[in-house]
This record gives C-alpha cells, sequence and structure tokens, in this order.
C-alpha cells in the first residue's frame, strides 16, 4: 500500500487545533456572569450533558475526517501486472496468400516446407516481438481483407496469422487492394510512425487498384510501406517443366512500390534470409526512444469515500435522535 500524496496527512490535526483555538478565543471573549448565575448554568448543563452520546459524535467526526484525508491522498496497492511500454508504432501486415504460397522452395528445420508455413513462423516471431506496437493483419490473395485490427495484443495478432491458409482470399494476387485496404486503416490512426510491410511473391493480376497508385497515396499520408520479394531461384518441377521457382515474381513493382513510399525492397531466397529480412524491418520501425514498462495500480479511494459519506450520515443521524431526546 502506498499514498500518492502522503503529506495531505499533515492535516490530521487540524480540527483539534481549530478547536482548541475556538475554545481559547470564546474563553478570553465570554461575558463574565455572576458566581451565582454561573453555577446554575453549569448544572443544568451537566443534567443534559451526555458522555457517552458526546464522545460517538467525536469518535464518528474523527473517523469521517481520516477517512476524508486518505482518500484525498489516493491510497493504491501495486498490481501484479505490468503494462506493456508503447513506442507509438502502428504498423500493419499484408500477407500473400494466393496458390502460388503453395510452393515448397523453403526449409523450415532442414525440412522441406510451403511458403506460407515459413512466412508464418518468421513473421509471426516478429509480430510477438513488437510488444509495444499496434499491429495489424491483412491478408490477400483475389481479395483482401482485414484479419485483425490494429492491436496492441500481438499475441492474437499471431494467432489469426497461424489461422490463415493458402487460398482462403482467393487464388490470385489483388496486391493493390490489400495496400489500399491498409492504407485506409492507418490513414486516421493517431500514431506518429506508420507502415506497411508488404509480402508477395508474384503479380498483381486481381483487384482494382493499381499498387503504384496505392504507393503513392501511402507516401502522401506519411505511411512508408516496406516490400518482400519472396522465391528461391532454383528450379522446380511445374508441369512437367523445370522453372525457377520466382518466375512469377514482379520485382520491379515490389522494388516501384518501396521507392514511391518512402520504404525499402527486399529479396527472400532463402529462410535465412527471409529471417533477416523481418529482423532489419523490425530495425527500420523500431520507436527512437521506448517507455519504461508501466507498473499498474489499484485505486482505493472509493473506499475511504464512502466511509467518510457513512460516518458523516451517522453522525449527521445520532445528532438528530440525541436532539430529539434531549
Amino acid at each position: 500500500m502506498g499514498l500518492e500524496w502522503p503529506w495531505i496527512l499533515l492535516l490530521l490535526p487540524l480540527p483539534l487545533a481549530l478547536f482548541l483555538w475556538c475554545k481559547r478565543t470564546t474563553k478570553n471573549t465570554a461575558i463574565e456572569l455572576p458566581p451565582a448565575v454561573a453555577s446554575a448554568l453549569n448544572e443544568v448543563n451537566q443534567q443534559h450533558s451526555h458522555a457517552t452520546a458526546t464522545g460517538i459524535r467525536y469518535l464518528l467526526a474523527a473517523i469521517a475526517w481520516l477517512a476524508l484525508l486518505l482518500a484525498i491522498s489516493q491510497p493504491f496497492r501495486n498490481d501484479a501486472s505490468v503494462a506493456q511500454p508503447v513506442s507509438g508504432r502502428a504498423l500493419s501486415l499484408l500477407i500473400d496468400l494466393s496458390t502460388s504460397m503453395e510452393k515448397r522452395d523453403f526449409t523450415l528445420n532442414d525440412e522441406p516446407v510451403d511458403r506460407l508455413t515459413v512466412v508464418k513462423h518468421i513473421a509471426g516471431q516478429f509480430i510477438t516481438a513488437r510488444q509495444g506496437d499496434r499491429v495489424g493483419l491483412v491478408p490477400y490473395g483475389s481479395e483482401a481483407f482485414i484479419a485483425s485490427p490494429l492491436s496492441f495484443d500481438v499475441n492474437a495478432v499471431n494467432a489469426t496469422l497461424q489461422s490463415t491458409g493458402i487460398g482462403m482470399a482467393g487464388r490470385t494476387t489483388a496486391m493493390g487492394d490489400a495496400m489500399g485496404m491498409a492504407i485506409k486503416s492507418l490513414q486516421d490512426d493517431p500514431a506518429p510512425g506508420k507502415a506497411i510491410v508488404l509480402l508477395s511473391d508474384g503479380f498483381n493480376n486481381a483487384g482494382t487498384t493499381e499498387p503504384e497508385a496505392a504507393a503513392e497515396l501511402a507516401g502522401k499520408l506519411g505511411i512508408s510501406v516496406h516490400t518482400i520479394g519472396m522465391g528461391s531461384e532454383g528450379p522446380i518441377n511445374e508441369s512437367q517443366q523445370f522453372q525457377s521457382a520466382a518466375a512469377d515474381l514482379d520485382e520491379q513493382t515490389l522494388k516501384s512500390i518501396a521507392e514511391i513510399a518512402d520504404g525499402q525492397f527486399f529479396r527472400a531466397q532463402t529462410t535465412d534470409e527471409l529471417e533477416q529480412i523481418y529482423q532489419e524491418i523490425d530495425r527500420l520501425e523500431r520507436a527512437d526512444v521506448v517507455a519504461p514498462p508501466l507498473v499498474l495500480k489499484k485505486d482505493y479511494r472509493n473506499i475511504f469515500v464512502l466511509v467518510t459519506l457513512v460516518c458523516m450520515l451517522a453522525l449527521a443521524l445520532h445528532t438528530a435522535l440525541t436532539s430529539r431526546h434531549s
């Protein structure tokens, strides 16, 4: 337990000081009565005084005064939980779910896996490391949708990423529409730092928005766009013909997007490279100053305010009943 303003308790003896001062002032200015009259008045006062009732009134008043001072001094107790520091960054991750993400030209734990599995693993680590940032997720295929709005709950955003699947947004690639949706969620956000991380392994061959046009809008709104082109240069077997795994990758468009929107273009041919890319983006979009963790506090002012009100009500009721019986 602690007090935000402990010096308030220095006012605790104030009522006693006022009482003694008033008593002294009254004594000095009082009119001296003849001995016989003064004796008669004292006898009347003694007959009508009730020591117990007076003691109860003083006790209630003292408790009310003490509770009031404690309420003003703002008592609290440190909670066991700690609020995450806020960096002020807002990030939107755009993840390609088109059918080309099924290609198994990447490895994870020395086992060949499809591209989306690698992205879930590495991008998931990137998301959970952004404690204090607000992160959103926009998967896209033929269409784009906001799977997770901007949120401090990065674990929930990662869980949403892990639940995505290839083809769930369609089989083609609406890169421009995904950017437009991310820009819409970021444009009115109060965060001073905003960025989009666009991952794709193909061409923009769906949707109604051109990626370059979306990049121009992002640049005007102060939103950086980093792009990641995914796909190895090794051969894969498709329709009985060997061709590069990255044959469908539109590097030029991704480079143009990053250049227009003041971002950077990255090329990922292996799992290690993809991991290094997300680490670099994490460095680029890291806040300059990170706020310290905030220890949450439980406020107990309301308890002492309630005690004060109850004591004052009891004092008023007791005084009324005593006056009625006297």
